[in-house]
């Protein structure tokens, strides 16, 4: 339920075009190629790097809550209270039932991620930091290892 709405609809989580570009991407770097084309269309840089920021950006929110969950409810299970955050991040509306029997901090957390789920964590970035206006010049670009 993490990934399956589409773009435009009123789901939160990550969007089915969110996903599909990493999944794109990872397959473009398997073959060698050093951007990504699909139906004789190529992908820009900024699509892949907004996606994978919402990937990132979502799976840091998904673990706090998860670890806020299991602070302020130590007597349920951790399984549930990771479904209970997956469900809330993707306003879906699943519950294993326990979201009534959370205590006052943990329905805030609960709160809290049906929100940024919905809005996403990057627009919240977006609309806090100020634009940076277009600089002139570039630096030198460098390759970095990675693996």
């Amino acid at each position: 339920m993490w990934i399956g709405a589409s773009p435009a609809s009123t789901g939160g989580g990550i969007k089915t075009t969110t996903f599909a570009i990493a999944t794109l991407n990872f397959f473009s770097l398997a073959k060698g190629k050093t951007r990504i084309e699909i139906y004789r269309r190529e992908i820009s840089d900024t699509s892949v790097r907004r996606a994978f920021a919402t990937i990132s950006l979502s799976l840091v929110i998904l673990g706090g809550a998860i670890f806020l969950l299991s602070f302020f409810e130590a007597d349920k299970d951790l399984l549930s209270l990771a479904f209970e955050c997956f469900s809330a991040y993707s306003t879906v509306g699943l519950s294993l039932g326990i979201t009534g029997n959370l205590s006052d901090a943990g329905k805030l957390v609960i709160t809290a991620v049906m929100f940024v789920g919905r809005v996403s964590m990057l627009s919240i970035l977006i609309a806090l930091f100020s634009k940076s206006k277009y600089k002139y010049y570039r630096y030198p670009t460098e390759d970095i290892l990675i693996n």
